[in-house]
């Protein structure tokens, strides 16, 4: 599991936050490590603590969340994780598992048919798509099940290649995090036919996926 750090950076001038999370365009020089943590997740809800306590002050520091040791745009020596936007996913209904809310994660996770939503949403947005359609899936006995993914702002690889045509094409990598959401629960799997099994319960549990998005431009100007 990558480890994540909480930095301080400078809050600029006249700057205001659209989120807990979010992270100003041009942060500058880190000011001090606030926390550590094994997971992006917890990392995250330090940072926003700390910013909720501190967003009165214009002149408090503002925290963000990094992968320390992997480069990024801003930081030759970090990856910066925040802000962070969210997916919803859809995998296939367990077998045997029973959902108590619309909420609710199966803790054993199968990928299926991908983000319903390519572009990430706000976490509200995507709160809100992914209780309708597991609302609908709980009504309609649908084979599918809807997950919600964080996904990191900075992507942990991006490669770029060249065709004889001039087509320029980049693929950029980036991590995704299952999310429990507050309310929600593991369900009742107790009819899973594989019940024998010791499943670990919790956020360590839940698979860390990676989503690749791919660009094209040409090099050639039109004439």
């Amino acid at each position: 599991m990558a480890r994540y750090e909480v930095w301080a950076v400078a809050r600029p001038q006249g700057w205001k936050a659209a989120s807990l999370d979010d992270v100003p365009s041009q942060p500058g020089q880190p000011l001090g490590v606030l926390a550590e943590a094994e997971g992006l997740l917890p990392a995250v809800r330090r940072a926003m603590d700390e910013n909720k306590a501190n967003q009165g002050g214009a002149s408090a520091p503002w925290a963000v969340v990094v992968e320390r040791g992997c480069p990024g745009r801003i930081w030759r020596n970090a990856r910066l994780a925040t802000p962070l936007g969210y997916r919803v996913t859809a995998i296939w209904w367990p077998t045997g598992w029973e959902p108590r809310s619309p909420l609710d994660v199966p803790s054993c996770l199968w990928r299926a048919q991908g983000e319903t939503n390519p572009a990430p949403l706000s976490y509200e947005q995507a709160l809100s798509v992914l209780r309708g359609l597991n609302q609908q899936s709980m009504d309609h006995a649908s084979p599918l099940w809807y997950v919600l993914m964080a996904v990191e702002n900075e992507p942990i690889s991006q490669t770029v290649s060249y065709d004889p045509s001039g087509i320029e094409t980049s693929v950029q990598v980036r991590r995704l995090h299952v999310i429990r959401p507050e309310g929600g629960g593991a369900g009742d799997c107790s009819y899973c036919p594989a019940h024998s099994l010791d499943c670990v319960q919790g956020e360590a549990a839940l698979m860390t996926p990676t989503a690749s998005t791919a660009s094209s431009r040409s090099l050639y100007a039109d004439p």
